[in-house]
C-alpha cells in the first residue's frame, strides 16, 4: 500500500537524531483553546528527564511560533507541523503514529502521559490490564489478562510488523472507520502478539512493560490524583517516581477536573516544569516564578544508583518567563567534598542554553570515597547577569544502615535467609548484614554465599559485607537481637525476620531519609502487603481500659480517651510536613535510631511475647514509633510455617505463656 502523511515531502527529515531513541512524536487534533496547563506539563516532563530530545509534534491547529518558540530560545528541540483537518480525520492518529514509527522509529506518546524518569533504552510498549468479563480479543500471549496499549510505545524503524498492520488494517477494502480499537490497541496487539509468536527476529529485544511502568493508574483511578488531599501524597508520588516511566491523566476523562492544592497532580506541577513558558496557558498561580535549581535537598546513594540523579532525584533549572528573550548562555561548575563528580566525556561546561545546561545535570554522576558516610555537592551557575548556587546532602546508605536478622530453629529454614541475603544485596548492595544464630550447631558462612552465582550479586563481594554469628543455643528473640544491636556501627539498622524480603517497592531508601530529616523518629517502618491482605496492617496505637490492653489500628475520637501514651504536641508541630502517621507499635520490620533502641532493648525473660512487651516500655521511655505507606517489605513464608508439626509452629505455642505474664507485668 501507498504510504501517505499528506506531505508531498516531509519537512522534517532533516531533523531526525541519529539515536532514534532521542525521537518523540506528538498528535494534537483539536483546537488550540482545548490545551491545558498538564499539557505542558508533558512536555516539561519529556525535556526534563530527556533534555537531549527532538520533539515533533503534527497538528491541525496549533502555531509552532507561538507556543513553541519559547522552548527553542532556551535550547530545547521541539517543532509543530501543520497537517489539514482533512488529513487528519482522513488518516485518524492510529493510522499516523503507525507511519511515523514505520518510517522513521522512534517514541510515540499520547499528550497526556508524563515523564517520571528516563526511558527504558531499548523498544518497548505498554500492557494495560482487559476490561473483567470483555473476550480477551486483545490479550498478549500468556498474560491473558492483558493487551499492549498504543499510547506510549519506543520502537526502531522499518519494523516489519508496522508494515503489516497498516497493510491489514488500513487498506480500504478491510478500514472499519467507525470501529476504534479495530485501528487502534487491537490492530497493534495482534500483530505484534503473531510476531512474537512466529519469533521475528526484529522483536526479540521488545520488551513488554508491566502495567505499572507506563500506566499505574487506569482511567476509573484518574479523579483522586486532582482531588485526593492526604499527608502522604507526598510519598505516594515518591513510589511512583522511582517505579513509573510516566504517569496518564487520561485527559479525555479528566479535563474537568480541577487541581486541588495538595494533591497529586499539585505536587507534580511543583515537581516538573521548566518555568513559565506559556504564561497565556499556565495560571501564574500554579508556578513558581522564582530561577533557580530544582532538586531533594538530601540524595541516598547506592552503588545500585551508580551515583546518577534520575527521576525523583532529578536535578535541573528552572528559569522565568522574564528570561525567555535575553539569550542567556551559563557556566556550570560543580564541587563536592569526599567523592568525584564523573561528568559526559564530551561535554563543555561553558557558554550553555537552559537545555544544555539540563543536559549536563542529567548524564553526572557521584562516586563517594571508600570512607564516605556523608558529602555535599554544591552547583555554581553563572551568566552575564545573574548566579544560582544550591547545596543538596548527599548520604552513602551502606555506611548509615546495618540489616540484622536471626534465624530460627528450623532445618530447612535456609531458603528464607538465602532470600533475604540476595534481596538486600539486589536492592542495597554493599550493605553489612549481621545474621544471629542459635541453632546450637556452628552454621558455615559459605552456605549463603552460593548464592553470589545470581546476575543480580555477582559485583559485590558478600565475604566483605555478610557476617554469621554462631551464639549458644536457645538464646531466643530477645537475647538475639540484643546482641545484634551492639554489634552495629552505623547510626541506623533495619530489622527483618528472615522470611522477609526486598522488592523494587522496597524503598528503604526513603525510611533513611525520614529518620535522618526528622530526628525526633527513633523507629519507622513501611507495610507488609501480604499480611495486609491476609491479615490487617499490624501497626496502630495501644489503649487501655478496664485493665485490658488493646491494640487497634485505627481508633475513633470516642477512645481516644483510653490511648496509653499521650501525644506530644512538639511532635505535632514537627510533623506537618512529614509524610508518615505517628503510632505505638509497628510490625517487626522496621529502621530503628540505633542509640534509641539500645536504650530501650529487648526483655531477655520473653523467649517469644517479646513484641507487645517491647513497644510498651518504648512507649513508656517517650520514643516516638512512625508507620508510611507506599513502603513494603514482603513476606514469603516457606512450607514449614504452615504445619502443624513442625518445630516452628511448636515452638510460636508457648507464645500464650510468655504473653500472659507480660499482661501480668503492666496489670492488665
Amino acid at each position: 500500500m501507498d504510504i501517505d502523511l499528506g506531505f508531498t515531502r516531509t519537512p522534517f527529515e532533516h531533523l531526525i537524531p541519529s539515536n532514534r531513541f532521542d525521537l518523540f512524536w506528538l498528535i494534537w487534533t483539536t483546537d488550540e483553546s482545548t490545551l491545558r496547563a498538564l499539557n505542558f506539563l508533558v512536555i516539561d516532563s519529556l525535556f526534563i528527564h530527556h533534555p537531549q530530545a527532538t520533539v515533533i509534534m503534527l497538528s491541525s491547529t496549533l502555531n509552532d511560533t507561538k507556543f513553541f518558540l519559547p522552548y527553542r530560545r532556551r535550547g530545547y528541540q521541539i517543532y509543530a507541523f501543520n497537517i489539514s483537518l482533512e488529513r487528519m480525520i482522513q488518516f485518524n492518529c492510529d493510522y499516523m503514529r503507525l507511519v511515523l514509527l514505520f518510517r522513521y522509529g522512534g517514541t510515540y506518546m499520547d499528550m497526556d502521559a508524563i515523564i517520571l524518569q528516563p526511558l527504558p533504552k531499548h523498544e518497548f510498549i505498554g500492557l494495560v490490564p482487559t476490561k473483567p468479563m470483555e473476550k480477551c480479543l486483545l490479550c498478549e500471549k500468556n498474560k491473558t489478562d492483558f493487551h499492549t496499549q498504543n499510547g506510549f510505545m519506543r520502537f526502531l524503524p522499518n519494523r516489519a510488523v508496522f508494515l503489516d498492520i497498516l497493510e491489514d488494517t488500513f487498506d480500504r477494502q478491510v478500514y472499519k472507520e467507525y470501529c476504534y480499537p479495530c485501528a487502534g490497541p487491537l490492530a497493534v496487539n495482534k500483530h505484534i502478539q503473531q510476531h512474537i509468536n512466529t519469533n521475528d527476529s526484529e522483536l526479540i529485544d521488545l520488551k513488554l512493560l508491566e502495567t505499572h511502568r507506563l500506566f499505574p493508574f487506569t482511567w476509573r483511578e484518574s479523579e483522586p490524583l486532582f482531588r485526593n488531599v492526604q499527608k502522604d501524597t507526598s510519598l505516594q508520588l515518591d513510589d511512583i517516581m522511582k517505579r513509573s516511566y510516566s504517569l496518564h491523566f487520561f485527559g479525555h476523562m479528566s479535563k474537568k477536573h480541577i487541581i486541588a492544592p495538595g494533591s497529586l497532580t499539585d505536587f507534580l506541577f511543583d515537581k516538573l516544569n521548566l518555568g513559565n513558558i506559556q504564561p497565556e496557558i499556565l495560571k501564574q498561580d500554579q508556578l513558581n516564578k522564582i530561577v533557580r535549581l530544582i532538586h531533594l535537598p538530601l540524595y541516598i546513594y547506592t552503588s545500585r544508583k551508580k551515583g546518577y540523579f534520575l527521576g525523583r532525584n532529578v536535578i535541573y533549572v528552572r528559569l522565568n518567563q522574564s528570561l525567555i528573550d535575553k539569550n542567556i548562555k551559563w557556566t556550570i561548575t560543580i564541587r563536592v567534598s569526599n567523592g568525584s563528580i564523573i561528568y559526559s566525556n564530551t561535554t563543555s561546561r561553558s557558554n550553555l542554553s537552559q537545555a544544555q545546561l539540563n543536559s549536563i545535570l542529567k548524564k553526572i554522576s557521584y562516586i563517594p570515597y571508600r570512607s564516605t558516610a556523608i558529602d555535599t555537592l554544591t552547583i555554581y551557575l553563572t551568566s552575564n547577569i545573574l548566579s544560582i548556587n544550591s547545596s543538596l546532602t548527599i548520604l552513602v546508605f551502606s555506611k548509615w544502615v546495618t540489616f540484622i536478622s536471626r534465624t530460627m530453629k528450623i532445618p530447612d529454614q535456609w531458603s528464607s535467609v538465602q532470600r533475604l541475603v540476595a534481596s538486600v544485596e539486589t536492592y542495597f548492595p554493599q550493605t553489612t548484614i549481621h545474621i544471629a544464630s542459635d541453632l546450637g550447631q556452628p552454621i558455615c558462612k559459605n552456605i549463603l554465599l552460593n548464592i553470589t552465582s545470581s546476575n543480580n550479586s555477582r559485583d559485590c563481594n558478600l565475604n566483605k559485607t555478610l557476617f554469621i554469628h554462631n551464639i549458644p543455643k536457645d538464646r531466643e528473640l530477645s537475647k538475639c537481637r540484643n546482641y545484634l544491636l551492639n554489634l552495629i556501627s552505623t547510626p541506623f539498622f533495619f530489622l527483618m525476620d528472615v522470611d522477609l524480603t526486598l522488592e523494587e517497592d522496597s524503598h528503604l531508601d526513603l525510611l533513611l531519609e525520614l529518620i535522618y530529616t526528622y530526628d525526633h523518629i527513633d523507629i519507622i517502618a513501611g507495610k507488609i502487603p501480604e499480611d495486609i491482605e491476609i491479615f490487617y496492617d499490624f501497626s496502630g496505637v495501644f489503649l487501655r481500659y478496664d485493665k485490658t490492653l488493646e491494640l487497634r489500628h485505627n481508633i475513633s475520637n470516642k477512645r481516644k480517651g483510653q490511648t496509653l501514651f499521650i501525644r506530644s504536641s512538639n511532635n505535632i508541630n514537627l510533623d506537618k510536613k512529614n509524610p508518615c502517621k505517628q503510632v505505638d507499635f509497628v510490625p517487626l520490620m522496621f529502621m530503628g535510631r540505633k542509640e534509641s533502641v539500645i536504650s530501650v532493648g529487648w526483655n531477655n525473660y520473653f523467649k517469644l511475647g517479646e513484641y507487645e512487651d517491647f513497644f510498651v516500655r518504648f512507649g513508656q521511655a517517650n520514643r516516638t514509633v512512625y508507620t508510611c505507606r507506599y513502603i513494603y517489605v514482603h513476606h514469603t513464608p516457606d512450607s514449614w510455617q504452615n504445619k502443624e508439626s513442625s518445630t516452628y509452629f511448636l515452638q510460636e505455642k508457648r507464645a500464650n505463656y510468655y504473653f500472659k505474664n507480660m499482661l501480668i507485668k503492666y496489670n492488665f
